[in-house]
């Protein structure tokens, strides 16, 4: 069984996962829980949330609003095991740019709470049960209002934009049609960081997860489940193409694929790409999959060293022997 590890919203609780969480098909969840007393930076709610990553197993990470930049910093590690990372009404920096001013000031401001009342249409837009009105006003009943205040904070003030380039497994951005707390344009700047982002729009409020649980469900299950295939077969016409490579194209691409790698491990997908730029006016119009298939060939035959399964070039590292 596949595992989802969930890393919660501002409450940081994870308590509103339930809906969620129960709405899912065959994946083992697992919700990340934040400390409720102790105020603290988004460093260290990634600290803590790499604390409780799962250990010598393959894992997707779904981070939903406040815990997009952690989401976004631990894969730009990219992390043993990490398959995935989907995010949900989130973003990668300041969503509301014209209050960064007030990040250092809001964290001095008296503590007290929010009445629930003022945050339900943000949050809700009319769509929520009293179960979840309930949920949602016994989990933050539970966080310190100096945390909260913290966590605002971290918001107004954070920019993890660079570091979106630097995650190397797929995304998938759950977007709500009628989020009124986080505006479109925060998953936009994700989006133009990073073309190759799945965009999913939901017809949903802010508490996308929680309002929507199946609809979610479904689509995470898929990504997941499409992320989860072996890199594919040439088709037919790929296979014409490399059928015409000469000797000395075959050379030179196992040259640029051992010039590309090094000496720690790396990506074979981030090996493949790099490879696919150096030769691309040399050897056009070769796939990705059959670089791929010359990276197993110098694994076979030693040239290279392995980890991970080679038929998921994403998930699988190769280096220089000799470490």
């Amino acid at each position: 069984m596949t595992t989802l590890v969930l890393l919660p919203g501002l409450d940081g609780t994870g308590d509103l996962f339930a809906p969620f969480v129960e709405a899912l098909t065959g994946i083992d969840a697992r919700v990340i829980a934040y400390p409720t007393d102790r105020p603290m930076s988004y460093a260290e709610h990634e600290a803590c949330a790499r604390d409780q990553l799962p250990r010598d197993e393959d894992y997707f990470l779904l981070a939903e609003s406040f815990s997009g930049p952690v989401g976004i910093s631990i894969s730009a590690t990219s992390p043993p095991g990490l398959r995935g990372l989907i995010l949900c009404c989130t973003f990668a920096s300041n969503p509301l740019p014209v209050f960064a001013p007030l990040a250092k000031i809001f964290g001095k401001l008296p503590a007290m709470r929010m009445p629930p009342a003022l945050a339900a249409p943000w949050l809700y837009a009319g769509r929520a049960s009293p179960e979840l009105r309930r949920a949602h006003a016994s989990a933050m009943a539970r966080v310190s209002p100096k945390v909260l205040r913290a966590r605002v904070s971290a918001v107004l003030g954070v920019d993890y934009q660079p570091l979106v380039q630097r995650v190397e497994v797929p995304i998938l951005y759950l977007r709500a049609k009628a989020d009124r707390l986080i505006p479109a344009a925060a998953g936009r700047v994700i989006l133009d960081l990073r073309a190759d982002v799945k965009l999913v729009e939901i017809d949903g409020p802010h508490f996308l997860l929680q309002t929507e649980p199946h609809a979610c469900a479904r689509s995470v299950e898929k990504f997941m489940e499409h992320e989860l295939q072996p890199d594919p077969p040439l088709d037919v016409e790929q296979s014409l193409r490399v059928s015409k490579l000469s000797q000395e194209d075959l050379w030179d691409i196992d040259r640029e694929i051992l010039t590309q790698s090094a000496r720690s491990f790396r990506k074979v997908a981030r090996v493949v790409s790099q490879v696919m730029d150096k030769l691309s006016t040399r050897i056009p119009d070769v796939p990705d999959v059959y670089y791929a298939q010359r990276v197993r060939h110098l694994v076979e035959i030693g040239k290279l060293e392995s980890q991970g399964d080679l038929h998921h070039m994403r998930y699988s590292e190769v280096r220089l022997p000799g470490q």
